[in-house]
Parts: C-alpha cells; structure tokens; sequence
C-alpha cells in the first residue's frame, strides 16, 4: 500500500471517507515497517552464502579453529570454529525466514489458493483477507509467541549454547522466533487496516493499480 494520500471519490458519504483515511493512516506505519525490516534482511542472504563458503574452505583445508581470544565475546564465545560458521547458517537462516515472512505478505509474495482467490470480487478478497488474519493468522502468532516466551526464558537462564564448540547465547536465536511471530502479527493488523480502507473507498484499488501500471 503507498502511504501517500489518494484521491478520495467525492459521491463516497462523509463517514466512509473518514474511516478510509483514518485506517489507511493506521496501516501505513504496521506495513511500512514490515516493508523495511524485510528489505534489511534480504541482505542476510549474503551472510549465509559467506558462512556456507568458509564452512567449505575449512573443511577443505582441515582447518577446526580459525580465531580464539581471551574474553568471551556475545554469542560467539571465545573462538570461532568450523561448527560456529555451521551453526551460523541456520541462525542467519532462521533470521531471514522469520524477518522476511511479514515482507512476503506485505509484498503478496506468500502462497495462496490462487484458484478461489482470482475469481473472488474485489470487495469478497478484502474480506476473505480481513477475516482470515483476525480469525487465524494474527491469534496464532500471538499464541505462538506467547508460549515460545519460556523457551527463551530457560535459554537465558542456563546459559544454553551449543555443546560442539559452535555458538554461545542460544537464547539469541530462539528469541527470535517470538520477536518474528510479533513482527507477522502486527503486519497482519496492518494489512487489516489496509483492507478495510479499500472497502469503504474503493477507489484506492483503482489508483493503487494505476500506479503499479
């Protein structure tokens, strides 16, 4: 959704306006920061493919440990091992897949039952959207989040790390999942302002899609 203002039909009664303009205000900052939080982490790709490389490299010349050092440095403990680049992958990994999840929503990236979906109205696939993220995305998220609070918990309180000499502070990366499920969940409330702004103006998917044209 463009945060810019659109043009309002003027026929539209004054009620319906104001509740577009005021949901479409709502829905431009819970979208926008998806939005940006995604396009920031798209760059961790090239972390992944690094750390693939030199897990590569190491394993080609045998190599184990490539640094150590005195004092433990956060989550990477006091060395850096073939196992902290291994482990590193799917940490960075986890981090896309979970940042980049609410990016695909906003973008209308992520998988959907095309078939029912392209024959619906406009106005029936704002519903569809509305009740489907009120209904079952946002509560999961939430749940999800909510349960996953004393995994991070525990993590944090013994020390959990990893038993090959690969990373330390495992409560990092699992308190990412809840931070990611938040994260969904907000952009599915903006989507939901979003999708209430087109029904009381449906102008907006007109000019929305003359400027994707």
């Amino acid at each position: 959704m463009s945060c810019k203002q659109l043009r309002v039909n003027p026929p539209l009664p004054g009620w319906r306006q104001t509740g577009a303009r005021w949901c479409a205000r709502l829905a431009c900052p819970l979208i926008g920061l998806g939005r940006w939080l995604g396009q920031i982490s798209s760059w961790l790709v090239l972390g992944v493919m690094m750390a693939v490389l030199a897990t590569v490299i190491m394993n080609a010349f045998g190599i184990n440990e490539l640094l150590r050092w005195e004092d433990k440095i956060l989550l990477l403990g006091k060395a850096v091992t073939i196992n902290t680049m291994t482990e590193l992958q799917w940490h960075l990994f986890g981090l896309l897949t979970l940042v980049g999840g609410s990016y695909a929503m906003h973008a209308n990236m992520h998988v959907r039952v095309d078939m029912l979906h392209h024959r619906m109205s406009p106005a029936v696939r704002h519903w569809v959207e509305i009740i489907g993220h009120l209904l079952l995305l946002i509560p999961f998220c939430v749940l999800v989040a909510w349960l996953s609070k004393h995994m991070v918990q525990m993590s944090y309180i013994s020390g959990e790390q990893s038993n090959y000499g690969g990373l330390t502070d495992r409560f990092l990366i699992k308190g990412a999942l809840p931070a990611g499920l938040i994260l969904l969940a907000l952009g599915a409330l903006g989507q939901v302002f979003d999708h209430l702004a087109r029904i009381l103006d449906p102008a907006r998917d007109v000019e929305e899609n003359s400027d994707a044209g």
